[in-house]
């Protein structure tokens, strides 16, 4: 079983819901999940993650540290998807100007990789809206 960004944003969700410090991601973590997991700590949504190995026959655990501000509330206020299995969302370049950026940070599959709306535009690339973060 691979780990979506579904179910990862799910797990996220849960953890910063119980207050808990970081969170388990199971083995067979898709290299898009962590691409994604850059981008958050790039972004300073989290405050990293790190790989931990169970045993030898098992493949590693991505631990992922999640991150609170002074008072206590979670960092990530909200987390939605936008494109899914059976309907994705594309946006141009051109569109990606139109989008409201006072509604958080949006990550794209583009071909130059996994992007945030801002370095998007920068590199003047589309693609698809995989997510909304506030």
């Amino acid at each position: 079983m691979i780990v979506t960004l579904s179910d990862m944003f799910t797990r996220i969700k849960n953890g910063q819901r119980s207050k808990r410090s970081e969170i388990e991601l199971h083995p067979f973590t898709s290299k898009g999940t962590v691409k994604v997991l850059d981008l958050l700590y790039k972004e300073g949504y989290i405050r990293g993650y790190k790989y931990k190995f169970i045993t030898k026959s098992q493949n590693s655990v991505i631990v992922v540290l999640l991150k609170y501000d002074l008072i206590g509330s979670a960092v990530i206020k909200k987390i939605q998807l936008v494109s899914h299995s059976n309907k994705r969302v594309y946006s141009s370049v051109k569109n990606l100007w139109k989008l409201d950026s006072g509604a958080g940070v949006f990550i794209l599959a583009t071909p130059k990789g996994y992007l945030t709306d801002k370095d998007a535009r920068f590199l003047n690339v589309g693609g698809e809206i995989l997510c909304t973060l506030n």
